[in-house]
């Protein structure tokens, strides 16, 4: 664990490691901006983690199992490192010994895999903790290394059996059995759960009644003998199985008489995952060591930990090219920053189309965009055109039509959509037929009252500013009063979807989403059950005809008959455009030569994954 030295020596290094990437990076750096983790969504073993303030005091987690750190050794030696570096680059490999080192932003410290929501926190909960199901690098589930044998689905399709080994240890080394699956999913039905998973068992045999507090059984989460568990769900789907498959708690540790004691334990997690959470300093460094208990050391990684480092976007090209750090995910995704990495002499890219958008989220309980028409106008105000071509550059990003990402099965040919390319003569023409005309001072308005709008930019990524200030330029002249109000993304995530429904005063917030494999949209951004506070439906759409194709979509097995429904619920929402994902984007990533396995990584596999960690090795 860290003690005082380290914990001091850490500190020391992120302002050291600032100063010694910047010395490094040259005037052809990108313009100064953080990209934050991209909004999880729901229903991968992988998917998700959080959005909360983050913590100000280190904390030493009763995870860890080692005495003395070795990513805190990694940060002593990385601090010596960055205080001698002046312009030259460290000779590869040098300084990160057999600890791989990830620079990112935006983690925000709710270590739980029940309760997380932001990407970034996910792929630390995902060395942190062990789920029962997996996925290969195509989308394909199969069971996790926790089970026995493949699972069992019964014939009506209801019910999913799962065999977990006999051998399984949490990091403590206490013995995982099916009381602690049971547990984990008890917790996300529990009726205080206000975290962003309750769609995963909402749809199993008891819920409700069991949410409501009116009886204390769970009737879809059975325990049948010490490492048999099964999970039945009211209606069958193919979907269902991904529900099965979130990291396990151990009941002894985590086991709560409040909600609140549950929630401290946030910052402090214990898993049987490959690594332990050894300490961190918020917006500094994250130290994860191997576990050294870890149950399956046949399976096991053969690296000695995790060293994360809070490097702002303009700091990630000079730190690779120092060998400050091994990995990151680029947020400006542009022909530049790729030229600029794959310049580089001990580096090089990893890019794939990504299987998830940024999307922009009207809040459509507001009565002036309540109306279909508006929401279209704006749509046809938005040059998202250029947009894509101002911050990607060819071949880097695309305007996106669809709910469903390019790389799914489900995504209805382009022809049937409606692309809204650019047009202010349609987008008046709309308001004019919503009752909304110019008046003498060009500003559009109705029985007296202006236009407005309020739109939430977060700052910590270049394309939100990108993109609102194209939206300004273009709505001023359709008559549109826009206010721009910057924050940070945390914030722009309190103010939309973390509050009470009546101080959402919002009109408009954007953000990244990273959606499931399986293209089931149930808890996704405009499914009307996921409008509830800490849902991901900031847009409060609500239509009972795409409540519905959701649930034919999810019921069926038949693949054919599944994209004919989810065909016409991106029609429907491209229709009505509560909001519209605005492009699909490609994953960049810059990767030191000296790892090996990273790029085994692409749009249904992050590096954090089982499949892919253990088989990383460093050089």
């Amino acid at each position: 664990m860290f003690n005082k030295k380290n914990k001091l020596t850490a500190i020391l290094l992120s302002a050291l490691l600032a100063v010694a990437m910047l010395a490094g990076c040259g005037t052809s750096q990108p313009p100064p901006a953080t990209e934050p983790p991209t909004t999880a969504a729901p229903a991968t073993t992988t998917a998700a983690a959080t959005t909360a303030a983050a913590t100000e005091a280190a904390t030493t987690t009763a995870a860890a199992t080692t005495t003395t750190s070795r990513a805190a050794n990694l940060a002593t030696a990385t601090m010596t490192a960055a205080a001698t570096t002046t312009e030259e680059p460290v000779a590869s490999g040098s300084v990160g010994g057999n600890i791989l080192r990830w620079a990112t932003t935006g983690i925000a410290n709710k270590f739980n895999p029940i309760m997380s929501d932001n990407l970034y926190d996910s792929d630390i909960n995902g060395l942190l903790f062990e789920g029962l199901v997996e996925n290969d690098a195509s989308g394909v589930p199969h069971p996790s290394n926790l089970n026995a044998r493949m699972w069992d689905l019964s014939e009506d399709n209801r019910t999913y059996t799962f065999y977990l080994k006999d051998n399984i240890t949490f990091s403590d080394g206490s013995p995982m059995t099916a009381t602690d699956v049971e547990f984990t999913y008890r917790t996300m039905a529990n009726p205080e759960y206000d975290g962003p998973r309750s769609y995963a068992v909402s749809g199993m045999v008891g819920y409700e009644e069991f949410n409501a507090g009116t009886t204390d059984e769970f009737l879809g989460v059975q325990v049948i003998d010490p490492y048999t568990i099964s999970f039945t769900f009211v209606n069958p789907s193919p979907a269902n199985i991904w529900d099965c498959g979130y990291g396990i708690m151990p009941m002894n540790y985590y086991e709560f008489a409040t909600w609140n004691e549950f929630l401290s334990l946030l910052e402090k997690p214990m898993g049987s995952g490959m690594f332990v959470l050894d300490a961190f300093e918020s917006n500094q460094y994250w130290a994860l060591d191997r576990n050294e208990n870890y149950w399956d050391p046949v399976n096991g990684v053969s690296i000695d930990g995790v060293l994360i480092s809070h490097v702002p976007t303009e700091s990630l090209i000079g730190a690779l090219q120092t060998d400050q750090i091994d990995f990151f995910q680029h947020g400006v995704v542009t022909l530049d920053t790729v030229n600029m990495i794959e310049s580089l002499p001990n580096a090089s890219t990893h890019i794939y189309r990504s299987n998830g958008y940024i999307h922009l989220q009207f809040n459509t309980k507001k009565p002036h965009l309540s109306d279909i028409r508006v929401r279209q106008a704006l749509m046809y105000a938005l040059d998202r055109k250029s947009f894509v071509e101002i911050q990607y550059g060819e071949g880097l990003a695309e305007v996106a039509p669809s709910v469903f990402s390019p790389v799914a099965w489900a995504t209805p040919p382009i022809e049937t959509l409606n692309m809204y390319d650019f047009n202010l003569a349609k987008a008046e023409e709309l308001m004019n037929e919503a009752g909304w005309f110019k008046g003498s001072d060009g500003m559009l308005e109705k029985d007296g009252v202006k236009f407005q709008l309020t739109w939430y930019v977060y700052e910590d990524a270049p394309w939100p500013s990108t993109l609102a200030g194209i939206a300004s330029d273009h709505w001023k002249q359709l008559g549109v009063d826009l206010t721009i109000e910057l924050m940070d993304f945390v914030t722009c995530i309190d103010k939309t979807t973390e509050i009470p429904f009546d101080e959402r005063v919002f009109d408009i917030y954007t953000m990244g989403f990273s959606l499931a494999i399986d293209p089931d949209p149930s808890g996704a951004l405009w499914d009307p059950a996921a409008y509830v506070i800490g849902g991901f439906n900031g847009s409060g759409y609500e239509n009972p005809r795409a409540s519905e194709l959701i649930a034919l979509g999810k019921n069926s097995f038949d693949q054919a008959e599944r994209e004919g429904y989810y065909h016409e619920f991106a029609k429907l929402l491209n229709e009505e455009v509560p909001g519209t994902p605005l492009a699909y984007r490609s994953e960049l990533w810059g990767i030191n030569d000296r790892v090996v396995g990273m790029k085994n990584i692409g749009p249904f596999l992050r590096w954090a994954s089982n499949p892919v960690i253990r088989n990383i090795t460093l050089n």
